[in-house]
């Protein structure tokens, strides 16, 4: 990944993002690494399959063919071998493009063999898919799904997977999580993987498990699992895992926004305030006064950039993006620019994720 300016950005690509008026690319998710590696590598075994084969002929009279038949062919076998491995290594780096990813204010541009432009309010579907490292689990790849059928895949090639997929599902959630509370509303039942939401609450394996808006407290999401919590148990209802879960983020708000209708109060099923039950931080926010973490501050009308150089109200936010070294802010229709900050200028990361998470969503519902 790495930030770019307009003229480090491709022709192409500038055309691509002028003609679907996508604004301006300034991020780029580019694996070159392993590509290089591959490039690297391979002329090596090629060296030490021409060093094998070379000392068998050289020697071949002084040594080899004293040797029984089947070793001396060993030896040449080895020397095919590496000469294939480095074949193996080769031939993708150049006859397979690397993926490379552009991230602009209103989609994503995704360059392989050609480009395809895949706008935000275009996405139907985002899921994440999750796999087993080392004895814990760890992200593999993000699957979109586009309206028109097309499905494309973000594999952890990608350096910082994990900060495009998050910014991902906020924004994607901008565009459907509308839609859904529209369907909500019209007393239709939303199918999240196998879980259902209803206006009569959750079900589970085609309504064998409910759960009434009633008996619902809470739910946990952390970065592989969702849980959700009855009125008073300290075991979940239901965990699922994140793997496989389609539009997680738009599944929390239908909670939420449920919550909220049926007069649950906001506080038992927000992260939040479960969390950090006596932050004076939270109670501040919450009587409007302005937080300050750094280069960066809020309150309940909007954000401050850089001592107040800039103000960014909370529903021209459209997404709200915490990495593991930055910060990376994209508003709405008004601007459509991307605001970006170290991560090192922020003080207590994890309190303002949280709050900015409530905050934006208080503006679906």
């Amino acid at each position: 990944m790495r930030l770019t300016s307009e003229k480090q950005i491709p022709r192409k690509i500038q055309a691509c993002a002028h003609a679907y008026q996508l604004g301006i690319p300034r991020i780029v998710y580019d694996p070159r690494g392993s590509s290089r590696l591959s490039l690297f590598l391979s002329p090596l075994a090629f060296i030490v399959s021409a060093l094998i084969v070379g000392a068998y002929v050289t020697f071949y009279d002084q040594i080899f063919s004293w040797w029984p038949l089947w070793q001396s062919w060993m030896v040449l076998g080895i020397g095919l071998a590496w000469f294939l491995i480095g074949l193996w290594m080769l031939v993708p780096a150049l006859l397979i493009p690397s993926l490379r990813v552009f991230l602009c204010p209103k989609g994503l541009i995704y360059q392989r063999y050609s480009c395809d432009v895949i706008r935000w309010q275009d996405i139907v579907q985002l899921e994440k898919t999750l796999k087993v490292d080392h004895g814990s689990l760890s992200l593999a790849y993000y699957r979109l799904l586009r309206s028109d059928g097309t499905a494309f895949m973000l594999d952890s090639d990608l350096p910082h997977l994990d900060r495009l997929g998050g910014f991902m599902e906020r924004e994607v959630s901008r565009y459907l999580l509308p839609q859904a509370l529209a369907k909500y509303e019209a007393e239709s039942s939303l199918a999240f993987g196998q879980l259902e939401v209803s206006p009569m609450g959750l079900s589970l394996q085609q309504g064998r498990y409910r759960l009434p808006w009633s008996e619902y407290e809470r739910l946990s999401l952390d970065d592989t699992t969702l849980s959700i919590y009855g009125y008073g148990d300290s075991q979940p209802w239901v965990a699922l895992s994140l793997s496989g879960l389609p539009n997680v983020w738009v599944l929390k708000g239908i909670i939420e926004h449920a919550t909220k209708q049926a007069r649950v109060p906001l506080a038992e099923s927000s992260p939040i305030l479960s969390q950090y039950p006596q932050s004076p931080q939270l109670a501040l926010y919450a009587a409007g006064e302005t937080l300050s973490f750094g280069a960066l501050a809020l309150n309940r009308t909007g954000v401050f950039l850089n001592d107040a150089a800039r103000f960014l109200p909370w529903d021209q936010i459209a997404s709200f993006g915490i990495g593991e070294h930055d910060i990376i802010i994209k508003c709405g229709d008004t601007h459509q620019e991307l605001y970006t900050l170290p991560l090192w200028t922020i003080t207590n990361p994890p309190l303002l994720a949280l709050i900015t998470d409530y905050a934006l969503f208080q503006q679906y519902l």
